[in-house]
Parts: structure tokens; sequence; C-alpha cells
């Protein structure tokens, strides 16, 4: 199975010191924190001395999470905005092929992709389709997959769960756009996460693991076994990368490094074993 590391886990930490620790912990890959890390606008220069230290640490770009910078909406009903939202996640394509990532998820809820209490639902979500359909298009030239990741009510009113995450790609029809899981959000919206997985995870590109307090797996409460189970049941052999934060009311990481990092080793060390 392998395993990822979500670069916001250890917050505005130097990037290049999460990625040699990650290497260090025994992970796989790192996953990117876009709009922390490595965002849109961030120059050839850069991304090649990035990319330099992942080669180095001997690991991999899992993929690029946390893609939006609040510059663009992709719910929405005007045509000039649209398009604006697919440049972006054009761009953001891009930059995932610069790291040599094969995917992008398409997360991070807020106003992003959140309806407004006026607009027409039906219409806004084909026009979402179309922008990622378009995206879809690009990324499929650059080798790239969109992950639709299905995210909690309290943070977004699009996408909840991962059957609406599948239902919305159905819709969008592209070979290049799949659908992306997180424990944390299962926890509060799925009766039965690790059904749900049995259901729908031949779909999946891409899954976040965080327990229910959205700690490290096996600090919470979470059924992992179970999960774990059902993702051997499907044959799921894409990242699991860990997702993971301090949940605090004015910052999502930790207050630390070390607190982070004691995170870290104890989640990957609990996820090895349910897989062995």
């Amino acid at each position: 199975m392998k395993i990822s590391v979500s670069s916001a886990v250890y917050g505005m930490e130097p990037l290049d010191k999460i990625i040699f620790r990650a290497a260090e912990l025994g992970y796989d890959a790192v996953e990117l924190t876009g709009a922390l890390h490595i965002p849109v606008e961030t120059s050839a220069e850069r991304r090649k001395t990035v990319r330099g230290w992942i080669q180095s640490a001997g690991i991999e770009c899992s993929a690029l999470h946390y893609i939006w910078d609040g510059s663009v909406k992709m719910a929405t009903a005007d045509k000039d905005e649209m398009k604006r939202c697919t440049d972006y996640l054009c761009k953001v394509i891009d930059m995932s092929s610069d790291m040599e990532s094969r995917t992008v998820i398409v997360g991070s809820g807020g106003k992003t992709r959140s309806f407004e209490d006026d607009q027409d639902r039906s219409e806004v979500t084909k026009n979402m389709a179309e922008i990622i359909f378009n995206a879809g298009e690009y990324a499929k030239d650059k080798g790239v997959i969109l992950a639709m990741e299905a995210i909690n009510r309290y943070e977004t009113n699009f996408l909840n769960t991962l059957k609406e995450a599948v239902e919305f790609t159905k819709m969008v029809n592209h070979p290049n756009v799949r659908t992306m899981a997180d424990t944390y959000h299962m926890n509060i919206e799925e009766v039965s996460p690790a059904d749900e997985i049995r259901k729908y995870g031949h779909t999946l590109a891409n899954i976040h693991f965080a327990d229910s307090n959205r700690q490290a797996p096996g600090e919470g409460h979470f059924d992992f076994v179970s999960l774990a189970q059902a993702l051997k049941k499907v044959n799921f052999s894409e990242y699991i990368s860990f997702e993971v934060f301090g949940l605090y009311p004015w910052k999502l990481w930790f207050d630390t490094f070390e607190e982070a990092d004691s995170q870290m080793e104890r989640g990957i060390k609990y996820v090895r074993n349910l897989f062995k």
C-alpha cells in the first residue's frame, strides 16, 4: 500500500524539511498543498527546485491538494467566471505535471464550490460539470487525473457524500475525472464508510486518511479496520494520503513541527500494520 503525507500537516515549515522528513519516516510520497506551499504563480525555477527535493528524497509527489486560492469560483452561472475557473484549474494541472504528479484533488470546499442561496442548483451544477470536463481535456494531454473530493456539509453544500461525487463524475463523463474520499468527512456524512468504499471504491483516484478528530489514523474512533478490508476488497492501489490537522479555531496545523511529526510517525505505523 502506497502512503503519502500532505505537506499542510507541518504548516508553514520549510518545504524541503517536510519532504526529506517524510522520506525518513517511510512515506512513499508527499502530497503538496497548493495554496500554502506551491501556488499557481510559483516560478519555473522554484518548481524545478521542489521537484529536485522530491527526487533527491527518493519519493514521489502523489497529488496536489488544497488548490484554490480564493481568486475564482467554480459554482457560478457567469460564463466569464467559468472561463477564469477553467484557466485556473489548467494552471494547477501544469503544476501537477511539473511535480511529476498524476493527481489533482478538487476539494477545499468553502465558497469556491458552494451554491449561493439564490442560485439555480441544476444550472450551476451543469456549469461546474462543464468546467471540470474542459479541465479534464487539458489534463488528459498532461497525464493528470482530476479527483472530485466528497467533503462534509459544514465545509460545502456540494458533493458531501461519495455517492454524490460519483454521480457528478458520471455527469462530467471524462476518463480523466474520478473521485476522492476522505475518512474525516466520511465519518460525518456516511452511515457506513466501509460499505460506500465497497460500492464506489473502484472510482477512487486517491483517499485521505484522518481519524474522527482529524488527527492521525489510530488517534480517534474511526473504524479503519473495516475500511482497510473494504479497500482490499476493491483492489485499491492508489495513494493513501494523511491529511491531518490540529483543528484549532485560528489555524489548521499543529503548534510545532515535533507535534506534527509525532502524529505522522504513529500514523504510518498504524496504517502499515492495517495492511500487513
